[in-house]
């Protein structure tokens, strides 16, 4: 019920090709399930005040590992219910994709925390040691974006080469032009996104971090445009 739901959402007047669940779907909801487990499990049970408080210093890091998670996860599923592609190129794909979210589950929570740590300058970690929280410096900055960067860029090129294969069979799919000119949208969306994701590793490799910064902030420029552009495509074939 929920899969429909996120699907009707995404494309409304596109027919569900994926009327059954591939076992390369079930084995996909089954890690990006565990990949949220392992953060839950990251969660100590508090043993005292000063614990209970460093857990909920931890939730925005949390929320926001699992927000990004869940993203990829929406956009897979979407994948699959739209075109119904079960080749053996989309499944080495889709494990390619999988083993990037196991691996980067963990670490981009400890991302996300040592960044709100830096920029609101409040220690989302726990004493542990009883040292003071080191402050980030400019070449830690630069190897978080770097490490940011080329996981962002790897998962979107293997979204890209998934959409492109299925421009590659759209005749056997029977799309149509209005489901083609979603595809190609998507297809232009995630190689910019990963050429988006280049930049900021480059900027990273170069240690400039706050032009590297600066790339990903282009994202929402990005889907803005790429929306008008789909709209105006749209509008001779409604």
């Amino acid at each position: 019920m929920v899969r429909k739901l996120f699907f009707r959402l995404r494309h409304e007047a596109s027919p569900v090709r994926g009327n059954e669940i591939f076992r390369i779907e079930a084995l996909s909801d089954a890690v990006f399930a565990f990949s949220v487990s392992l953060l839950i499990m990251s969660l100590e049970v508090p043993e005292s005040f000063e614990e209970f408080r460093q857990t909920l210093l931890n939730f925005p890091s949390f929320m926001a590992t699992v927000a990004l998670v869940f993203f990829f996860w929406f956009i897979q599923n979407t994948y699959f219910r739209t075109y119904g592609i079960n080749s053996g190129w989309v499944v080495f794909l889709n494990l390619c994709l999988l083993t990037i979210i196991l691996f980067y589950a963990f670490p981009l929570k400890y991302m996300f925390a040592l960044l709100l740590s830096w920029t609101t300058g409040t220690n989302f970690f726990s004493a542990g040691s009883g040292k003071p929280f080191p402050l980030l410096s400019l070449e830690n900055f630069s190897e978080l974006v770097v490490f940011f960067s080329i996981g962002y860029s790897i998962i979107w090129l293997l979204f890209y080469l998934m959409y492109r294969h299925a421009l590659k069979v759209k005749d056997t799919l029977q799309l149509t032009l209005k489901e083609t000119a979603i595809l190609k949208a998507e297809t232009r969306d995630a190689m910019a996104q990963g050429i988006i994701g280049l930049f900021g590793l480059l900027f990273g490799i170069i240690h400039l971090p706050t032009i590297s910064g600066l790339c990903f902030l282009l994202i929402p420029l990005w889907l803005w445009i790429n929306n008008r552009w789909l709209t105006k495509t749209l509008k001779p074939l409604q």
